[in-house]
């Protein structure tokens, strides 16, 4: 038995043993979590004016409420961003036609308009870091039922707002015979309202834009399809204006990291989307 006894300590403290180095193994395997890096301080603008133009008939990006004030998200957006950097963001309505040549010239520091960054407009411009990303889709009347998506647009008349990524995705659609004729307004109200008004059959519109039609045209309109793109909005800004750039993207790194930017998406993004 005594025997026995001893042949049983030495296998247990064997099996302890080996359960100790693997229990530790296990341990120095497991990395700890990453701690996140704060984001970088806001540079301070010095209470520096920055002028914004923006096509402020484009709901819930921005347009002008009852009481004649120029209201939405980028309105939001930017006054976050000032609130931050110190400077004061002061907007003011222009045509979409012209406004990035406006803004080259020195007329505005800043366009704030649901603005697409693409290749092209990098080319002339710079742009703070993306705050949203999107798709375009097709909007149409509530009582439509031949077109249901964006492969249904052959020999359709669809409305689009000149110069925008809305009317490049159009032209070349037609340019492929997926789309009839393409209809080009001033500004999506004006598309939007040939829409109602039954003059085209549909307009290609990016989403947001689209719910934000739809929150101010109730039972007249409905998105139908899914999105058939993906875009990236940014902050339009003069070239070289490095000083501007870097609060906006800091601003914007820190809005992301503590939940701002969310709690503005859902402000006018869900709050005011269809149904709610």
């Amino acid at each position: 038995m005594r025997g026995r006894s001893v042949i049983y300590i030495v296998v247990l403290l064997i099996v302890i043993a080996a359960l100790y180095y693997v229990s530790r193994g296990r341990q120095l395997a497991v990395q700890p979590p990453a701690v996140p890096q704060p984001a970088a301080a806001v540079t301070d603008l010095g209470g520096r004016e920055v002028k914004v133009g923006s096509d402020t008939t484009y709901p819930p990006f921005e347009y002008v409420d009852k009481d004649k004030q120029i209201v939405g998200f980028d309105p939001d957006l930017l006054a976050e961003i000032c609130r931050r950097a110190n400077c004061k963001a002061v907007f003011t309505t222009t045509a979409w036609d012209g406004i990035f040549v406006a803004l080259a010239q020195g007329q505005f520091d800043a366009v704030a308009s649901g603005v697409t960054i693409t290749e092209e407009r990098l080319k002339t411009l710079d742009f703070s870091e993306s705050y949203l990303r999107y798709g375009q889709v097709v909007l149409v009347r509530m009582d439509e039922t031949a077109v249901t998506g964006v492969d249904t647009l052959a020999g359709k008349k669809v409305a689009v707002q000149t110069g925008t990524t809305n009317d490049e995705k159009a032209s070349a659609f037609q340019k492929e015979g997926k789309v009839g004729d393409v209809r080009r307004y001033e500004t999506f109200a004006l598309a939007v309202k040939a829409l109602i008004n039954k003059d085209v059959d549909a307009v290609i519109i990016d989403s947001y834009a689209a719910d934000g039609f739809i929150y101010v045209n109730p039972d007249k309109l409905k998105k139908v399809g899914e999105p058939f793109t993906s875009e990236a909005l940014g902050i339009a800004l003069r070239k070289g204006d490095t000083a501007l750039k870097q609060a906006f993207d800091a601003a914007l790194a820190q809005m992301k990291a503590d939940g701002t930017l969310d709690g503005l998406y859902k402000k006018w993004f869900v709050e005011r989307a269809p149904g709610q």
